[in-house]
């Protein structure tokens, strides 16, 4: 199910595939981009994006929304370093914040065959305030308030009879509609799981 499909479901959770996802190529260098979920209004005005890149080699390019605030996290393979300008590095499971349109990315050690991924939330603080949250989550509860994607790192996520595994995400129906107001989240069974959540 790609992020369109989802936007016109009407299941309250929908299963993603992060590696079957349609990709772009990087603006420059090798890899690619692949959109997870988010909001448009009417008239195809940005509110926020999630957007999974995945760098293959030394150096990638990325041109982000000018008019929005970024925030990246490390997900997997080697650190990268975050520019332009001042190089600042992003280890797995931490989260920076990025300004301006340009995203710069390079990788200090390669390793053959290993891809780094990072995720980039992309957010019109005036229209919405997402932020990106990493967790443990076991057992059973209920999602956070205002949880609008889980993307899973290890361990699995289960919700609205849809099961999430390392590289899947969980993206809730209100994720992708103009609904002002999004309710507490959906009660869940997690085994052992490392997850990224998108709150807010």
């Amino acid at each position: 199910m790609n992020p369109a499909s989802l936007a016109a479901s009407s299941a309250t959770v929908g299963l993603l595939q992060l590696r079957s996802l349609p990709r772009r190529g990087l603006a420059a260098g090798g890899g690619h981009v692949r959109e997870i979920c988010g909001l448009r209004g009417p008239n195809g005005e940005l509110h926020w994006i999630l957007q999974l890149v995945e760098l293959r080699g030394p150096v990638g390019i990325l041109h982000l929304a000018d008019e929005a605030a970024h925030v990246l996290a490390g997900i997997g393979g080697p650190q990268v370093d975050v520019g332009p300008g001042a190089q600042i590095g992003l280890r797995k499971e931490r989260v920076l914040r990025h300004t301006g349109p340009l995203l710069e990315l390079r990788r200090p050690r390669l390793r053959a065959a290993e891809l780094s991924r990072i995720l980039v939330l992309s957010t019109v603080t005036s229209r919405a305030r997402p932020a990106l949250v990493f967790a443990d989550l076991h057992g059973a509860s209920d999602l956070p308030e205002d949880v609008r994607a889980v993307v899973v790192r290890s361990g699995r996520v289960s919700t609205g009879g849809s099961t999430a595994s390392a590289m899947e995400a969980l993206v809730l129906r209100s994720a992708m509609t103009g609904d002002s107001v999004v309710a507490r989240g959906p009660g869940i069974v997690a085994d052992d799981a490392r997850v990224l959540m998108v709150v807010g």
